[in-house]
């Protein structure tokens, strides 16, 4: 097996593995609570925008994390007190 198919099967594998992950947790959240909530992903997202911009601005990946997990910390707080 050359070198190309080995790499295209751990790629297809880890996709699964993140697809499989996505569902479940989807699949969890409706379960329970018998609601699609579709919130999560935008929190995740605009964590990596935060993270994104802060890794282009200052060149540090371990900064971005801690910026973008931070940056969704504190809106979180925020949404959660003024609709509480």
């Amino acid at each position: 097996m050359s070198t190309a198919a080995v790499l295209q099967a751990v790629n297809g594998i880890s996709l699964a593995a993140l697809l499989f992950l996505l569902s479940s947790g989807f699949t969890l959240t409706f379960g329970l609570m018998r609601v699609v909530n579709m919130a999560y992903g935008a929190y995740y997202l605009l964590g990596g925008y935060v993270g994104y911009s802060v890794a282009r601005a200052t060149g540090s990946f371990e900064l971005a994390v801690v910026a973008g997990g931070l940056a969704i910390v504190v809106l979180g707080y925020i949404i959660d007190r003024s609709h509480g």
